[in-house]
C-alpha cells in the first residue's frame, strides 16, 4: 500500500482526501462516504491512512472555528428549506448535515483541498525529481 500509487498526483490525492477525513467527525454518512471513495479511488492509501490520523490528532483544535462557519452557514434563512427537506430524507439525519461542526468541518476541508493538493503534488513531484538523479 505504501509503495503501490507513487506518482506525485496519486499522493497528493491520498494526502489531501486524508486531510479532509481526518477533520471531519466521524459519526455520520459524509465519514463514512469519504473512507469508502478513499479505498475505491486511485490514491496512495498508506499516506491517505496517515494524514486522516494525523488530522484526526489535530481537528480538536480547529472545532470552534468549525462550529462558528457550521453555525452561520446553517443558519441562512434562504437555505432553511434546503435543510429541512434534506433532514426529512430517509438517510437525512445520519448524514449528519445539521451539525454546526460536521457542516463547518467539511467546507473548511473542501474550501483548503485544492490548495494542498496542490502544494503535496509540487512536493512530491520535486522530491521524486531529486531522488531520481
Amino acid at each position: 500500500s505504501l509503495l503501490a500509487s507513487n506518482s506525485p498526483s496519486q499522493l497528493a490525492a491520498g494526502f489531501t482526501l486524508g486531510m479532509i477525513i481526518g477533520v471531519m467527525p466521524k459519526s455520520n454518512l459524509i465519514a463514512l462516504s469519504l473512507c469508502v471513495a478513499m479505498f475505491s479511488l486511485r490514491c496512495n492509501k498508506g499516506l491517505a491512512l496517515a494524514s486522516a490520523l494525523v488530522f484526526s490528532c489535530l481537528s480538536g483544535w480547529t472545532d470552534p472555528f468549525a462550529h462558528r462557519l457550521g453555525l452561520s452557514v446553517l443558519s441562512a434563512p434562504s437555505m432553511q428549506g434546503n435543510y429541512a427537506s434534506v433532514y426529512m430524507l430517509p438517510l437525512g439525519p445520519w448524514v449528519g448535515f445539521h451539525n454546526t461542526v460536521t457542516c463547518g468541518s467539511l467546507l473548511m476541508a473542501l474550501y483548503t483541498s485544492y490548495p494542498v493538493y496542490w502544494l503535496v503534488k509540487t512536493i512530491c513531484g520535486a522530491v521524486q525529481r531529486r531522488v531520481g538523479q
